[in-house]
């Protein structure tokens, strides 16, 4: 799959790379609330954003004007320490001021088919800013290679991942890029691979279906590029 030139910016390690990601995500918030009265951000999974989440804490954001979703989720409960709504509650959301009413988590405990479509129905009509990472394999939210979500329609699915023997709840393709803009925070060696083949526009990775997302870095995951 040919992809456009990458939007990347590359930092020395992998907490720059956060803080500048972080960053990233104050300035988009306050510029929401000055546009449009309010900011409607999806949050990762992974290990990745608990980087960004510390630096976010430290950050003047508009939190009373923040509604906060979720891209992805494991079919677990929120008490779950694998759990992506746990993983941000503990290191973001009881450590500022945003409203318990505007953190809209996945319900992964239920039915994943019923619990996507229940979540497709509270979200709003159009994000304004997706945060997402990569697996080595090139997946992102839980959009995994060789699974049916590829191509799944809609704006959130229940999606199989026979790689895991699980299922996941994730947005699509289409949800995703709806948004108004989409962060990519990818660090460490083992990305290194899958992202030197998107910078050179080859490797058919799910990744790659995101359109127009802004990178951010750091060396280690940059070294093959």
């Amino acid at each position: 799959m040919k992809v456009p030139a990458l939007n990347l910016h590359v930092f020395a390690d992998a907490q720059a790379a956060a803080f500048a990601a972080a960053q990233a995500v104050a300035e988009a918030a306050r510029q929401a609330v000055r546009s449009r009265g309010s900011f409607h951000v999806a949050l990762s999974g992974g290990s990745t954003p608990k980087l960004m989440y510390a630096a976010l804490k430290a950050l003047d954001l508009p939190w009373a004007q923040t509604h906060i979703y979720f891209s992805d989720e494991r079919t677990v409960g929120p008490d779950d320490e694998q759990s992506n709504y746990h993983s941000a509650k503990v290191g973001l959301l009881d450590l500022v001021p945003v409203p318990g009413a505007q953190i809209h988590r996945m319900e992964g405990e239920r039915d994943p088919a019923q619990a996507a479509i229940d979540y497709a129905a509270l979200l709003p009509e159009q994000l304004d800013l997706v945060l997402l990472g990569m697996g080595d394999d090139g997946h992102t939210a839980s959009l995994f290679p060789g699974t049916a979500g590829l191509s799944g329609a809609g704006r959130v699915i229940a999606n199989e991942v026979p790689q895991h023997r699980t299922w996941r709840l994730t947005f699509t393709f289409s949800e995703i890029n709806a948004a108004r803009e989409r962060l990519l925070l990818v660090t460490g060696a083992g990305k290194a691979p899958v992202l030197a083949q998107l910078a050179n526009g080859t490797g058919d990775y799910p990744v790659a279906r995101v359109q127009s997302p802004v990178w951010y870095v750091d060396e280690a995951a940059a070294a093959l590029g």
